[in-house]
């Protein structure tokens, strides 16, 4: 059979393209493989895979990651490369890719490909080369078949691994070949293949195609850091017969309380690293099964340091083309050389500077501002160390054409290292303010200037604070003048003799001295200079900028910084006396205010008054009454108001809208007392001592609410006659006492006592008291066994003085601090006298001690008992009680002896608190300097112990058993009652 020049020619391309595919075409899954475990960083593309696999990765026996920061302001924040946080895993493991048989049968009908000779072929089927006659009828006949019911299932493998066989079996046709596939297909265009008749078929029916296909597999493996548990990640594999398996997860920050659990398929949560891979190797070469695999990817969140050298921070110099330099280092993932960039700004910024060159909110810059700096020639990727320089090839800044440059130019480097952290210069590493520097690292600034320093700017009464760090701006020096220049003045170019200051009224001064700060020079004339004063600074020696320009000209007039000078006066009040009770400081009605100012101010001032501490709060804001040449008045009526501490503020506006204030709202200035206070005197209603002290106290014993001005006594009367004369004031002259020279009888008294404050306010008082001689105390006695005890002393303590009814028989003490012998005992027959029964014997009563008395009648025992002490009394002392361990007898003390009378007995015990009122008295109370225990009184009539809590109240003449037990020291200290 002949063949066509067209049907060769296609025959040669088949052959190009089968030879094409046969030589791409492998089988993974030939023999069990180990698998291995690579990881990448996608960013730098560094893998731990040795060979280059993929385009853009290289090889690296330790690949470093990082991940973002959690903080996005702040020294704690981080910037990092795109995708530097994304881990790719890679496992390579042939066997893992699962290789099937798949039979295309024309979805069931088979292929007539013509090779019965009845010159018909099927759907599917085209002719493409050799006879005439359809199909495969003549020998060297080429047909094309395309697989569409098998379009998701391309070839894999060559093409001596695809069959012809007879429609639905699996037996081989002889006789056809498969001459070529034209295309394997890609899982959506369906496999396309030419079939030769290479020879006689032994089978002329339909067929069917059957050929090797795989799926796109996956596996899993597991993620872990040193800080969060195991997650999967799921990898797919990269071709349908590759055996190569990948997938990404992202390394997040770690943080306690908020990122701990990693997501599958999504992130693993690090703190440092390292990160493991994790990888079940099912099949293995040889035996055994299930092998671990595993890969390491370091972590690395420290960022590389860039440093510029030159030109210095700050550095002002006339020069243009300033040559850049400085050093990049990392110690631990190695500097990703070709991210170095210098960025400056090249254009003519502001004064201040507004505009930074990458942005500290975002890291954002122009890409123009990148300086051309040729990263190659630093050095190789992973180098610890490297040092760069550019020379500016533009005169900066770039924008000002022939003006004369005076400006600021900033710039900042940064570097990545592999690991994706980057790194800024940083000209301040003490000033951490992010607002103005990328996560606190701050841009050089530096100065071009080629212009000479020109005054700027000149304000009388600005001072440089000095006292703090750093010096700063201090108001109202009233001898210094603030000069700024256009720009930081050399310090050592300046003196005083270099400036003369002219006042409005013509005086002039050359400064004794100056201080020089950055732009501003301050100048001391050492002379006051007036509140609205504008003097004339003029330049009279050499002055030079840190660029090394100079001058020896220039004036300005200084605006007026200085605040007036209010003067508040106070007068005319109804104080008299001195200090806080002077006629400015005490009123009890008017109060004068006159205001003077040492300059024309905008108005009159604002006069502000405020009651310190009382409910009114603000008493008065308004403005006083002009009195011509700077001067104001105003008079405060405070009878109107509220009394109390009064508070000034006045506040006063110059022209050029300097606001000076002078007081406040919360100090005192003055005081404004509209009465005075009604005292408390003594004797209250009563008294038992003939030659008492009347006192009359306005500090009203110190219980609050007293006088706050001192008093004088200005006339004062006993039952009519005159005694001011004999009455004694306290060192402040709020207490006053007054003795009778003569006894007082036994009678109602009037005592009328009339003061006067410092204010002015006046009170008479009227003290009425009688005068009565003491009663005794007298004791209720049942027949019977009596617990009884005295609030006081007696005048006579001997016990037949004492218990002198002839119905006693028989007295019994009971002392526990001699447990060898604690009672002691007298008894008497009649009107006898007593016998002491024990050794030691009880001869005397007296206060502190509970006695037992025995008697046969129900008579009252009288008892002469020592009162509250008197003017010329001996020093009244305090009573305590010794006590024991165990049971003690102890009586009820009365310490002022003001419950000593008769009527007492059964009464309350009080002792006065520090105020003087009266308190009742608990038997907590009474006990509290002792460790008590149980405690009893005994009731004659019912013949009982009642027990007593630590609520009840304690009586007076009661003798009570109470059980004392040692402190934790062991002592056992007296009962202060």
């Amino acid at each position: 059979m002949k063949l066509s020049v067209k049907l060769l020619s296609g025959l040669t391309l088949i052959a190009l393209v089968a030879v094409a595919i046969v030589g791409l075409s492998h089988s993974a899954n030939a023999a069990d493989t180990d698998g291995v475990v690579y990881v990448t960083n996608k960013a730098s593309g560094l893998t731990t895979e040795p060979s280059t696999a993929v385009s853009g990765r290289k090889s690296a026996t330790t690949v470093y990651g990082t991940y973002a920061s959690i903080a996005t302001t702040g020294v704690s924040a981080r910037d990092i490369v795109a995708n530097s946080d994304q881990l790719i895993v890679t496992v390579v493991d042939g066997d893992v890719n699962a290789t099937t048989t798949v039979t295309s049968d024309q979805a069931g009908s088979g292929f007539d490909i013509g090779t019965n000779g009845d010159n018909t072929i099927g759907t599917g089927v085209t002719d493409f080369g050799g006879g005439a006659s359809k199909g495969l009828d003549s020998l060297g006949d080429i047909i094309t078949v395309v697989l569409t019911d098998q379009a998701a299932n391309p070839i894999v493998g060559a093409i001596g691994d695809i069959k012809i066989v007879q429609a639905g079996t699996a037996t081989v046709v002889t006789g056809l070949s498969v001459f070529a596939i034209v295309g394997a297909g890609d899982g959506v265009s369906a496999p396309v293949i030419q079939i030769s008749r290479s020879g006689t078929p032994t089978y002329t029916a339909l067929i069917d195609i059957r050929y090797p296909s795989s799926s796109v597999d996956t596996l899993t493996v597991g993620i872990k850091s040193v800080v969060a548990t195991e997650v999967s990640l799921l990898l797919t594999e990269t071709g349908r017969n590759t055996g190569r398996f990948e997938g990404t997860i992202q390394v997040v920050e770690f943080k306690t309380a908020s990122v701990t659990a990693g997501v599958a398929n999504t992130s693993i949560p690090a703190s440092g690293g390292p990160i493991t891979v994790t990888y079940t190797d099912v099949a293995v070469v040889g035996t055994g099964a299930n092998v671990k695999r595993t890969g390491t990817y370091n972590i690395d969140t420290t960022t590389p340091s860039v440093v510029i050298g030159a030109p210095a921070d700050a550095n002002e110099s006339q020069n243009r083309l300033p040559v850049f330099s400085g050093t990049a280092a990392d110690a631990q993932s190695g500097l990703d050389v070709s991210t170095f960039e210098l960025i400056v700004d090249d254009l003519n910024d502001s004064g201040t500077n507004a505009t930074y060159v990458i942005v500290p909110s975002t890291g954002a810059f122009v890409a123009g501002d990148v300086a051309a700096v040729d990263t190659a020639a630093l050095g190789s990727d992973g180098a610890t160390t490297v040092s760069w320089s550019w020379s500016q090839p533009v005169q900066l800044p770039t924008d000002i054409g022939s003006a004369v440059p005076n400006t600021l130019v900033d710039f900042q480097a940064r570097i990545a290292d592999l690991a994706g952290n980057r790194g800024f210069s940083d000209a301040d590493t003490a000033d951490d303010i992010h607002t103005t520097g990328r996560h606190g690292n701050q841009p050089h600034v530096i100065k071009i200037d080629q212009k000479i320093p020109s005054i700027t700017d000149a304000e009388s009464g600005i001072g440089l604070n000095t006292a703090v760090t750093p010096s700063i701006d201090k108001d109202n020096v009233r001898d210094t003048i603030k000069v700024t220049f256009d720009g930081k003045v050399k310090e050592a170019s300046v003196s005083a003799s270099d400036f003369k200051v002219t006042l409005d009224s013509g005086v002039e001064f050359v400064p004794a001295s100056v201080v020089v700060k950055n732009a501003a020079v301050y100048l001391d004339i050492d002379s006051t200079i007036p509140s609205d004063d504008t003097p004339k600074v003029t330049i009279q020696g050499t002055i030079q900028d840190l660029a090394g320009n100079s001058t020896d000209a220039g004036s300005a007039n200084a605006s007026d910084e200085l605040d007036p000078v209010l003067t508040v006066t106070r007068s005319a009040g109804s104080g008299t006396g001195t200090s806080g009770e002077a006629a400015d400081s005490l009123t009890k009605k008017n109060m004068t205010f006159t205001i003077t100012s040492d300059e024309t101010l905008q108005g009159p001032p604002t006069l502000t008054l405020t009651n310190v501490g009382g409910s009114l709060g603000t008493l008065f804001t308004g403005l006083p009454t002009s009195l011509g040449g700077n001067s104001w008045v105003y008079i405060y009526d405070g009878s109107a108001k509220e009394a109390g501490s009064v508070a000034v503020r006045v506040v006063g506006t110059d022209v050029v809208t300097n606001v000076a204030t002078i007081g406040d709202t919360t100090t005192k200035a003055f005081t404004v007392d509209l009465s005075l206070v009604a005292p408390l005197s003594s004797p209250v209603t009563t008294t038992t001592q003939s030659n008492p002290f009347l006192i009359t106290d306005y500090t009203r014993f110190g219980g609050g609410g007293g006088e706050t001005a001192s008093v004088t006594i200005t006339t004062a009367t006993l039952d009519g006659v005159d005694v001011a004369s004999e009455i004694v004031a306290s060192a402040d002259s709020k207490t006053f006492f007054y003795q009778p020279t003569t006894a007082l009888t036994n009678a109602s008294h009037k005592y009328i006592v009339k003061g006067t404050d410092a204010a002015g306010n006046t009170l008479t008082i009227t003290n009425t008291f009688t005068k009565s001689d003491r009663t005794d105390f007298a004791i209720e006695l049942f027949a019977g066994w009596n617990s009884l005890s005295v609030p006081s002393n007696p005048l006579e303590t001997g016990v037949d003085a004492v218990l002198s009814n002839a119905g006693i028989t028989q007295v019994v003490a009971y002392d526990a601090t001699t447990p060898s012998q604690p009672w002691r005992i007298a008894s008497k027959v009649g009107t006898g006298v007593y016998t002491s029964q024990t050794t030691p014997g009880l001869t005397n009563v007296t206060s502190g001690s509970g006695y037992w008395v025995e008697t046969s009648d129900f008579e009252d025992q009288k008892i002469a008992l020592e009162g509250p002490t008197g003017p010329g009394d001996a020093r009244p002392g305090l009573t305590t009680i010794p006590t024991g361990n165990g049971w003690n007898l102890v009586g009820v003390v009365d310490q002022s002896r003001a419950q000593t009378q008769s009527g007492h007995k059964g009464a309350t015990l009080q002792r006065p608190d520090a105020n003087g009122t009266p308190v009742n008295v608990t038997v907590g109370t009474y006990f509290n300097t002792v460790n008590s225990g149980r405690a009893y009184v005994f009731q004659t009539v019912t013949s009982q112990f009642n027990e007593l809590v630590s609520g009840d109240l304690v009586k007076i003449g009661t003798g009570i058993w109470v059980f004392i037990s040692p402190q934790s020291n062991g002592q056992l200290p007296h009962i202060v009652p």
